[in-house]
């Protein structure tokens, strides 16, 4: 029993580490894209191609961080947390 929790623990903390990571990489992300809309630019120098992109790969990284959030609760489950 202990070597299963001790290889569950070890398998949340890489998720937890992995969670961090995508976190991370989305608010970098998001930051990038308020970049490219500032308010205060001319309508004709948005960056919106660029915003878009970043939006798509944003929206990539939330797919894979809501993932490791639902595995990071059912290790915990797992483990009476």
């Amino acid at each position: 029993m202990d070597l299963e929790r001790t290889k569950f623990m070890g398998h949340l903390a890489e998720k937890e580490l992995a969670s961090k990571d995508l976190g991370l990489k989305i608010s970098g992300l998001r930051d990038a894209i308020r970049n490219c809309l500032d308010p205060f630019e001319a309508l004709e120098d948005l960056k919106l191609d660029t915003a878009a992109q970043l939006a798509v790969q944003a929206a990539e990284l939330q797919i894979a961080y809501r993932e490791v959030i639902r595995e990071i609760a059912a290790i915990r489950k797992a483990l009476g947390r």
